[in-house]
C-alpha cells in the first residue's frame, strides 16, 4: 500500500510539473520572442540613426567582431573593420537614409534571425535602392549585434 501511495504522489508530481511547464512554456516563449524582436527593432533603429548621421563607425559597432556581410553584386566581407569600410563606400556614394521594415524575427538561444525590407535614400531623398534582407543576430554579452547580413535590391539591374 505504502509503494503504491508513493507512486502515486510522483504521478501527481510529474503531472502538476507537466501541466506547469505546458502551460507556461508557450507564454515564456512568446515573451522571448517578443523581447527578441523588440531588441533587434531597437538595433535597426540604431542602425537607421547611423547611416542618417553618415556615421560608418557607429554602424561597425553593430556587428560582432567575426561578422559577415554579404552585399549584393560582391564579395563577402569579413569582420567589423571590413564592415565598417563598407558602409562608409556606401554612404559615401550618396546613400544618406535608412528605412528598415522587420517582418519576422525567430531565436532560439544566443542566435535569431531577421527578415525583412529596406530602402535606402539619397541626400535628395529619391529612393537609391530597395529591396529585401536577411540577418542572423548573435547575443553577445547580453546584447544582440549583427553577425551575418545579407541584402538584395528589387530594383531591375541596368543592362
Amino acid at each position: 500500500m505504502e509503494g503504491q501511495q508513493g507512486r502515486r504522489g510522483e504521478f501527481l508530481v510529474w503531472a502538476v510539473g507537466t501541466a506547469v511547464l505546458l502551460l507556461a512554456g508557450p507564454g515564456a516563449a512568446h515573451a522571448q520572442e517578443a523581447g527578441v524582436r523588440a531588441a533587434i527593432e531597437s538595433g535597426n533603429k540604431t542602425f537607421v540613426a547611423a547611416v542618417a548621421k553618415g556615421d560608418a563607425a557607429a554602424l561597425g559597432s553593430l556587428y560582432t567582431a567575426e561578422a559577415e556581410a554579404f552585399p549584393p553584386g560582391a564579395d563577402a566581407v569579413k569582420g567589423r573593420a571590413a564592415i565598417e569600410t563598407l558602409w562608409k563606400s556606401v554612404m559615401d556614394s550618396g546613400v544618406a537614409a535608412a528605412e528598415l521594415v522587420t517582418t519576422e524575427v525567430d531565436s532560439q538561444g544566443n542566435l535569431a534571425y531577421e527578415v525583412g525590407t529596406y530602402v535606402m535614400k539619397n541626400k535628395a531623398g529619391a529612393v537609391a535602392d530597395r529591396g529585401k534582407y536577411c540577418v542572423v543576430w548573435k547575443k553577445v554579452a547580453g546584447k544582440w549585434m549583427l553577425h551575418r547580413d545579407i541584402w538584395n535590391t528589387s530594383l531591375a539591374t541596368k543592362p
